[in-house]
C-alpha cells in the first residue's frame, strides 16, 4: 500500500470555504481518476505561532503502478485546477509513504 499525503496551510478565515470546496469539488475530481482505493481529509492539530490552519489529504493506493498512473497521468491536471482556485492563498507540500 502507498499513502500519498498532501498538507495544506491555510488562513483561519478561509477554513469554511476551503473545506467545502475540497469536499464538493476537488476530492470528487480526484476520485474520477479511479486510481486510489480510499482517501482521508483531516484537520491537523498543530501548535504554531501566529495564525493559520493545516489540513491533510491522504490518498491510499493499492500498489506502485496505480500511484504512478495517478502521478503521471492525472496529478498535473488536478494540481492545475487547485492552483487556478487558490494561487498564492494556500501553501501545500506532499509526501509519500510506501509500505515495505
Amino acid at each position: 500500500m502507498i499513502i500519498y499525503n498532501t498538507s495544506y496551510l491555510i488562513e483561519n478565515s478561509m477554513e469554511k470555504e476551503f473545506c467545502e470546496w475540497m469536499k464538493t469539488k476537488f476530492i470528487p475530481l480526484l476520485k474520477e481518476t479511479g486510481t486510489f482505493s480510499s482517501n482521508y481529509f483531516c484537520k491537523v492539530m498543530v501548535v504554531t505561532e501566529g495564525e493559520g490552519l493545516t489540513y491533510s489529504l491522504q490518498l491510499l493506493f493499492k500498489n506502485k503502478e496505480l500511484f504512478s498512473k495517478y502521478h503521471t497521468s492525472f496529478e498535473p491536471r488536478t494540481k492545475a485546477v487547485f492552483e487556478a482556485k487558490y494561487r498564492n492563498q494556500v501553501m501545500s507540500f506532499s509526501s509519500l509513504l510506501e509500505e515495505a
